[in-house]
């Protein structure tokens, strides 16, 4: 190499020495390595770990010795353009084959035709398949009470039936509405308030899966004038505002509504479907990575008293998933609203160094995190991570490296020892 590619290194090399210090004592100063240091002074740019981070290692060892970090890349830069790409020479041309006649051959791309084209009708037959079924409206069907009831005698009845499996019914028509949500078979039962003379009871389930309703059934219950007169049911109204049916929420979820003056009421959360990723991962080869998300856990359930009004707020921090939230009362039938929790916008998240210490280079945005990138990171360490659309991370023990992305917790970045660099891409970014 020459003496004009070998500029850059001999102009750190000569600040170091006229600064009186090793190679050694820099990597303790700038946490940056000394075989990247000699690749540094030597010109040995294959033996860097990319241009993003080399900028880096610039930036930090010119402020160290220093010298103008923006002079020291403008070089990197001129030597690193110096190597051009070896022309490739033309493929000699092939003869031209004499025609003649053709018999039908069985031939192998003949065969990858064959079976493409059958795993394209299957394919295209699966997809029909699943659009049908996704279509299809969820059946409702109420057992008890068979039909219409006259001549009740009593101040609440219960409604049993069969439904799509782990479906969400929900009551109108009447003074109370509750709602309840199926077991793993399908099969119901809520109970209802009534009020003397006609009540019409209309249910409505719907189904998790394809997040479509029912058509509604009815059942028309009259109740003897003369029950009016018997003591009211043991039945407080529970009644919610927040959260709002099927929202789409970042950030606790706030809850809200109205009871008995001074109730006490508890609020629950059920994992309905696990967060699906809203970004992607891929390696330093440029392989996509598979994301294994953990299903995450329910939070522990919450307190909420009414005040003297029957007013009550309060929250629950939910990760990011699919959840019904539940709120109930002593003697009163459970108020369900399903909500989805998301992530905000951009990319935030936390890496944790567990069992161990790790190299790390971390760039958000194509800029290098100062104090991180190039040093070794000790076990307990904790980095808050936030980037509009892109995250590096390289880490040189991968097994002691945890992520946790959009609230999504994706756990080790590899095994023990393993050096793995994952580019974390925004969706849609």
């Amino acid at each position: 190499m020459s003496d004009e590619v070998h500029k850059l290194g001999e102009v750190l090399r000569a600040a170091r020495e006229a600064k009186g210090v090793d190679l050694a004592r820099v990597e303790r100063d700038t946490k940056i390595r000394e075989r990247y240091l000699v690749a540094l002074e030597a010109g040995d740019y294959r033996d860097l770990p990319g241009s993003v981070y080399t900028k880096g290692f610039l930036r930090n060892y010119g402020t160290y010795l220093g010298l103008d970090p923006e002079y020291l890349i403008d070089l990197y830069r001129l030597e690193t353009s110096a190597a051009a790409e070896r022309p490739r020479m033309p493929a000699p041309p092939r003869p031209i084959a004499t025609r003649g006649s053709r018999a039908f051959v069985i031939t192998p791309g003949l065969v990858f035709a064959a079976i493409l084209t059958v795993a394209v009708g299957a394919f295209v037959a699966y997809i029909g398949w699943e659009f049908v079924n996704f279509a299809r409206t969820p059946e409702l069907r109420i057992t008890d009470p068979p039909g219409p009831v006259s001549g009740y005698t009593e101040t609440t009845i219960t409604v049993r039936g069969e439904t799509a499996p782990n479906a969400t019914i929900t009551v109108s028509n009447l003074r109370e509405n509750p709602t309840v949500v199926a077991d793993e078979t399908g099969s119901f039962e809520i109970t209802v308030g009534l009020v003397p003379g006609s009540n019409v009871i209309e249910l409505v389930a719907r189904d998790p899966v394809t997040n479509r309703d029912s058509e509604p059934e009815q059942r028309t219950v009259v109740v003897a004038a003369d029950v009016a007169a018997s003591p009211s049911p043991k039945f407080s109204l529970v009644t919610l505002t927040q959260p709002a049916a099927d929202a789409t929420i970042s950030g606790p979820v706030a809850i809200a509504g109205t009871a008995a003056p001074s109730a006490t009421l508890t609020a629950t959360a059920a994992l309905v479907t696990p967060p699906t990723p809203t970004f992607t991962v891929i390696d330093f080869a440029g392989a996509p990575v598979a994301v294994q998300v953990a299903a995450p856990a329910p939070p522990e359930p919450v307190t909420l008293n009414a005040d003297a009004t029957g007013a009550f707020t309060g929250s629950l921090a939910l990760p990011a998933g699919t959840w019904d939230v539940s709120v109930t009362a002593e003697d009163v039938e459970p108020v369900v609203r399903r909500v989805t929790v998301g992530p905000g916008e951009g990319l935030a998240g936390v890496l944790e160094v567990v069992g161990g210490e790790s190299y790390l280079e971390v760039a958000q945005d194509g800029t290098p995190v100062p104090g991180v990138s190039g040093g070794i990171a000790g076990d307990g360490e904790r980095l808050e991570l936030a980037a509009a659309n892109e995250m590096t991370i390289r880490a040189g023990n991968a097994g002691a490296v945890r992520l946790t992305i959009n609230g999504i917790s994706i756990g080790a970045m590899g095994s023990d020892g393993a050096v793995v660099e994952w580019r974390i891409t925004r969706a849609g970014g």
